[in-house]
């Protein structure tokens, strides 16, 4: 996969719009209802055989308010909608850096990231249950799902460092399943357990 391209952004009342900065074939989009912040990856775009990775601008966040393409491989033109968010209310912009743990909002959500660059799926086997899904709770140590990198699977854990808690409920699982992922990519947006 080569370099990521960032998303191009126009505001709509409480709707942000986040727009194909080239043409090309969209794939890997987000369900309705993931929540994403900067940095976050929302899909992919191929052109002429080349995959890049579609990239939410830093200081953009929002829960996906518009449905998958219909089509596997959706065409998009330059300035096309990609994908549609509503702005979260009482979240604070850009709250944490590329390649920290975590990330919190002033509404108390908190965002897991990639430990490690790779590709991450949900799933242990195409016909097994996801290891996470939204309601779920995890503790330091559960695995949330499997980094790929050269063939080659690795666990990736849920871990109570940086800011995360020992036990959480996720929120919604924001790295679409099969899509590439770099080390600060947000992986789930989770809440602590009271």
């Amino acid at each position: 996969m080569h370099d990521a391209l960032e998303l191009r952004v126009e505001s709509v009342g409480a709707r942000v719009r986040l727009l194909a900065p080239d043409v090309g074939f969209y794939t890997s989009a987000l369900e309705p209802g993931g929540l994403v912040a900067g940095g976050t990856v929302v899909g992919v775009l191929t052109q002429l055989g080349v995959r890049r990775r579609l990239v939410v601008p830093d200081g953009v966040e929002g829960r996906v308010v518009s449905e998958v393409p219909e089509r596997a491989h959706h065409p998009v033109g330059y300035g096309d909608l990609v994908i549609e968010l509503e702005e979260l209310r009482g979240a604070t912009r850009g709250a944490g850096a590329p390649g920290a743990a975590a990330s919190a909002t002033a509404d108390g959500r908190l965002v897991v990231r990639a430990t490690t660059s790779g590709r991450f799926w949900h799933r242990p086997t195409p016909a097994e249950p996801a290891f996470v899904s939204p309601g779920a709770l995890v503790k330091d140590g559960s695995p949330i799902g499997l980094l790929e990198v050269m063939k080659t699977f690795s666990h990736a854990t849920y871990r109570a460092q940086n800011g995360l808690p020992r036990e959480a409920r996720v929120l919604a699982v924001l790295a679409a399943d099969g899509a590439d992922v770099r080390r600060g990519d947000a992986l789930l947006a989770v809440e602590a357990v009271s």
